[in-house]
């Protein structure tokens, strides 16, 4: 478990460089005096003190000291300098002087942190062994508590991703990470879903959610913002609504709606998974990828989860094989934890819908679901998705969904959760503008789409701006198994800066669609020649 010093501190005015000795201990206690730097830290918890100092608590640079202000303490990353800080003196980023409320010239009494037992279950699972629960726990309340730093993290996904973890641990992993957690409870019958990810433009959230809550079911969707792709299912909705709001709201509009659509870091569940997370993406590893769902389902009381597992060359899973299993493990989990999966393999080979971008997204999600437009595979995964979930519950199949999208019922639902987020509930796709630069892409020749690269229009996408700016993106105006005539337009990059648009044009080509003459078709791709 963490270790914190019991030790009572009073704070006092003095010299602010007294050195005092606990004679049970024998821990080394220096009293500083703080000097605020108004700069944030990314969440960090950071401290500056002098070497003479540091070599005085027996700390080097990254390492972990105590802080301690009359009943309150924080562990902070100490960095070390010669000149900037003065002996006697710190200096603390923003973070640290919000939690421990400090001021210029306070006092604070700084020891060193005591070695961490966690280390020790660290070191292992690096040697190949297996944790419990306990064992789990005591690295997630170091996690919380900033007493690891991120190279001790990193070392142990690391061992994670090369180790693996059984379904024992995945199950402590998850129990460790909920009881550390707030939670929230819902009346109702309260569902979920969660898309593992790996595909652009997957706007099925938006859909989904007010399907199911017209049903008249209970779904708390909370969902994160892009890291790697053009838009996350936050930055989509931001479109529409605000999505950074508080427990407090959510209950409130959960109530009022059945449902929300909200950004999951706003409220704080399974935070030590969202510090994980700042390492993983990095590595680009996610070893935690079924705690941190499972998890994350749990504190807000889902009994129901369908779990979409998009599949394909392109995507984050590879082959129907891996998504089986992976689908097996959330299954058993699942089990472990009390909640009900199911899991749907989807195609994972294309965009999903013909839109890649924030409002572009957003603007396709809204003409879907007012039944203005019809992308056939946006419609079909959610009502598949929803009619999955309905099946499991004994309340209908895909045709209720179907029924509820096409009757309106679904539509009148996401506007009326707009207007409880605080959005405008008579907003329409045409209020949501196009960007001010555009530049198509056209077919070189004529015949048929047998494959779109997903990776290519993520790169064209982003480099035109998306998600940053929330009107860049790619709207496509051929699928796989499309006809395409030579001179078609392809698709069409928006972008709000010139100088983005010409970024996303040396990126962009037609070589991003593979297109063949089914008549001429021919079987050798390349020649590797001595």
């Amino acid at each position: 478990m963490t270790y914190i010093p019991t030790i009572s501190i009073t704070v006092e005015d003095g010299n602010a460089h007294d050195k005092n000795h606990n004679e049970d201990d024998k821990i080394m206690k220096l009293k500083l005096r703080v000097r605020t730097l108004d700069l944030d830290a990314a969440g960090k918890t950071i401290a500056i003190i002098n070497k003479e100092d540091a070599l005085d608590l027996g700390v080097r640079a990254l390492e972990r000291i105590v802080l301690h202000k009359k009943k309150k303490k924080i562990t902070v990353i100490v960095n070390i300098t010669p000149r900037f800080v003065k002996p006697g003196e710190i200096v603390v980023y923003n973070e640290v002087k919000e939690i421990l409320g400090l001021k210029n010239k306070d006092i604070v009494f700084a020891e060193p942190r005591e070695e961490l037992v966690s280390k020790k279950y660290i070191r292992k699972k690096v040697e190949g062994g297996e944790l419990n629960y306990n064992e789990m726990r005591s690295i997630i309340d170091d996690v919380i508590e900033r007493d690891l730093n991120d190279l001790e993290i990193a070392a142990f996904i690391t061992a994670l991703q090369i180790r693996g973890l059984s379904v024992n641990e995945n199950a402590a992993m998850a129990k460790a990470m909920i009881d550390t957690s707030k939670k929230i409870k819902f009346s109702g019958v309260v569902v979920d879903k969660h898309s593992v990810g790996g595909i652009p433009g997957d706007k099925t959230s938006m859909l989904f959610v007010p399907i199911v809550a017209a049903s008249g079911l209970t779904i708390p969707k909370t969902s994160s913002r892009s890291i790697t792709s053009p838009a996350g299912t936050a930055d989509r909705v931001e479109i529409l609504m605000p999505v950074d709001i508080g427990i407090d709201k959510i209950k409130k509009v959960v109530n009022k709606c059945n449902g929300c659509l909200v950004w999951g870091g706003s409220v704080d569940l399974a935070p030590a998974d969202d510090l994980f997370i700042q390492i993983e993406h990095p590595l680009d590893f996610d070893p935690l990828l079924l705690p941190s769902v499972m998890s994350k389902k749990k504190v807000v009381d889902s009994k129901y989860l369908v779990i979409d597992i998009p599949t394909g060359p392109e995507a984050k899973i590879k082959t129907k094989e891996d998504a089986e299993k992976l689908a097996r493990d959330f299954i058993e989990l699942g089990k472990k934890l009390g909640i009900k999966v199911d899991c749907a393999i989807t195609r994972g080979d294309q965009p999903l819908g013909y839109a890649m971008g924030p409002a572009l997204e957003a603007r396709e999600a809204l003409e879907n679901i007012m039944n203005v437009k019809h992308s056939h595979d946006l419609i079909d995964k959610v009502t598949s998705l929803a009619g999955l979930l309905f099946k499991m519950i004994g309340k209908g199949n895909k045709y209720t969904a179907e029924k509820l999208l096409s009757s309106g019922a679904a539509e009148k639902k996401l506007r009326q959760i707009i207007e409880a987020q605080g959005g405008k509930a008579d907003i329409m796709p045409d209020d949501i503008p196009y960007a001010k630069y555009k530049a198509e892409i056209k077919a070189p020749y004529s015949g048929i789409v047998a494959a779109i690269s997903n990776h290519a229009l993520v790169a064209a996408a982003k480099a035109a701006g998306a998600p940053k700016d929330k009107l860049a993106g790619i709207l496509l105006n051929k699928k796989i198994e499309d006809v395409v005539k030579k001179g078609e337009v392809l698709f069409t990059i928006y972008a709000e800066r010139k100088q983005r648009l010409k970024q996303a044009l040396k990126i962009a080509n037609a070589d991003a669609f593979s297109i063949f003459d089914h008549k001429k078709r021919k079987m050798l791709v390349e020649e590797v020649k001595r």
